[in-house]
């Protein structure tokens, strides 16, 4: 129910959406994180929406990007800018499959519209889609926390665990944590938490 709430209201906002991410900045945490991909690696971009700025910043960068959002119009916009060495796929990141493992997963407000009873799997499945060494960037909120609110007019669903709850997830799941940020503020964007882990 949750997931299709964000996919309706993301298919509504999609081109506004684009519009206003095309002229959007690239976050200086993700510049590093990519410092750390092997070169011309293969990153998963997790809720890569219209592939602006994001999944364009990384192809600038000779990686090899798969983005996936289980919105279908934000994923029509994406496929429509023909970005080389990009593959983008419209779905639930739970049923998300690959044959090939990546070097880096960045998920850039993504992880927080996921279901609340889904959100202690996120960690398990993402460990399964990384290689050893390879690095995981997402933001998230701090608190046990569930609700809805606007964007763009349209209604969304958030959901959250505890910082510490986080943290203990990614340690059990194999990875080390080599920053968990809160308040992370930058130009006029504020993020509750963002979080690089490694896998070991």
């Amino acid at each position: 129910m949750q997931n299709t709430i964000n996919r309706i209201s993301y298919n509504k906002i999609a081109e506004e959406w684009a519009n206003a991410r095309n002229s959007s900045f690239v976050s200086k945490l993700v510049m590093d994180f990519s410092d750390k991909i092997i070169p011309e690696g293969d990153i998963l971009d997790i809720g890569c929406g219209t592939g602006y700025p994001l999944t364009h910043y990384l192809i600038e960068k000779k990686f090899k990007v798969t983005g996936i959002d289980a919105s279908e119009k934000m994923i029509e916009i994406a496929q429509s800018y023909e970005l080389p060495n990009a593959k983008f796929v419209s779905g639930d990141f739970f049923d998300f499959v690959s044959a090939k493992k990546f070097d880096g997963i960045l998920a850039w407000d993504s992880f927080f519209h996921f279901p609340k009873e889904k959100q202690k799997d996120i960690y398990t499945k993402v460990a399964g889609l990384l290689n050893p060494g390879g690095y995981l960037l997402f933001t998230h909120g701090n608190s046990d926390d569930q609700h809805t609110d606007t964007m763009m007019g349209e209604t969304f669903y958030y959901s959250c665990l505890p910082k510490e709850e986080l943290c203990r997830l990614l340690i059990t799941n194999g990875f080390e944590i080599e920053y968990a940020y809160d308040d992370f503020l930058e130009k006029d964007t504020h993020r509750v938490l963002v979080v690089l882990a490694k896998r070991n």
